[in-house]
């Protein structure tokens, strides 16, 4: 590993075209240097960041400050591909960080370069999970074609079977059968989802929000505050109302529940949900970009999404709930998909976020097309 010295004037311009963050902290790990892009990650002006204590700008990070003893005592560089900062702001940024001694005014300083991995990370996300899901949908619809078959078979015969039988109480035996298994065929049923596309019309999307809201209210079992923050200037968009709505009414029960679960707060903390509606230029969704897309954020401040569910949190009959069958967030997917939009979560004790984009199509270009 090499030591160099750094020529402010020349080497600033140059750092400042840099499409990574790059740092400079003293041994204290106070910052002396940042660019544009580092000030930009870390939410501060450049002229802000200037000698404060970088590990002390996130809330919670996972930067591997023990190694830097190892930096000043042995000069040995060290990397780290994917360390998580999380913002007082709600950001959760993924990166890649190395790290490596310089000399500066003859003084030893390391020299941070931090790559911002997030847009990367969750586009190679979402397309192992746009075929881990599409794997798994696959063999859930055989399943379920098979299972359905014989329990109608089934149900038929304790029907014919109920008729022979002159004792009441064997006929509740067969009434067993029967309730069971159309039990059995209802959640087969939802396993295999809706099969019928979009029927799409012009919509405010607040409208849906507001019917979800009521619905979730009527259920609360524990004193949740639903925060709204909603952007009014926010156009219709196409969609099929009661698609959306089923999904949305998925994940805000989730986030409800979630809520819920007090363990991990302070005694005088309630349980939030908070439901934000935002604009956004130019997103990338299943690999096209749509200049205008509509953001919907369901934030609640329960305990965080367990680390063992959270690669398959969308496979069916994956869940965390004692009483739940884990369909929920399966079905949602697979109506925003219907729709063309994506879910993306955001995890971590106190925080966990699900942002729902839906492309923003015009009406005319749509019913002309």
């Amino acid at each position: 590993m090499s030591k160099y010295p750094i020529q402010s004037s020349i080497s600033e311009q140059i750092l400042e075209q840099l499409t990574l963050a790059v740092v400079l902290v003293d041994r204290d790990i106070r910052v002396i240097f940042a660019n544009q892009q580092a000030a930009t990650i870390f939410g501060q002006t450049r002229k802000k960041l200037i000698s404060q204590q970088l590990l002390r700008l996130p809330i919670k990070h996972s930067f591997p400050e023990g190694l830097f003893e190892q930096l000043w005592s042995s000069q040995q560089s060290f990397s780290d591909h994917e360390v998580e900062w999380f913002f007082i702001d709600g950001r959760h940024v993924i990166s890649e960080v190395n790290a490596d001694l310089v000399m500066v005014d003859g003084a030893p300083a390391c020299l941070l370069q931090i790559r911002d991995n997030d847009n990367l990370r969750r586009i190679n996300s979402e397309n192992a999970h746009k075929h881990h899901i599409s794997a798994s949908r696959h063999l859930i619809r055989g399943l379920a074609h098979e299972i359905k078959n014989p329990l109608g078979g089934i149900r038929g015969a304790a029907q014919l079977l109920s008729r022979s039988l002159d004792s009441d109480e064997l006929r509740e035996y067969t009434q067993m059968i029967i309730d069971q298994s159309d039990r059995l065929k209802e959640l087969v049923d939802r396993l295999l989802g809706p099969n019928t596309p979009p029927k799409r019309s012009a919509t405010n999307i607040h409208s849906i929000l507001e019917r979800v809201c009521n619905l979730v209210q009527i259920e609360l079992t524990h004193h949740i505050n639903i925060k709204k923050d909603y952007d009014p200037s926010l156009p219709e968009i196409l969609v099929d109302s009661n698609q959306i709505e089923q999904a949305l009414l998925n994940i805000v029960q989730n986030a409800l529940y979630a809520a819920s679960q007090d363990s991990h707060r302070n005694a005088h903390e309630l349980g939030a949900v908070t439901i934000k509606t935002r604009f956004e230029a130019s997103k990338i969704l299943h690999g096209n970009t749509f200049k205008k897309v509509i953001k919907i954020s369901i934030i609640d401040n329960g305990p965080g999404i367990s680390e063992q569910i959270k690669s398959t949190l969308f496979y069916p009959m994956i869940t965390d709930k004692p009483d739940g069958n884990g369909l929920g967030l399966s079905i949602s997917q697979r109506l925003i998909d219907q729709h063309k939009g994506v879910i993306e979560v955001d995890s971590w004790p106190g925080h966990t976020e699900f942002s729902i984009y839906l492309p923003i199509q015009e009406a005319e270009q749509n019913h002309n097309g």
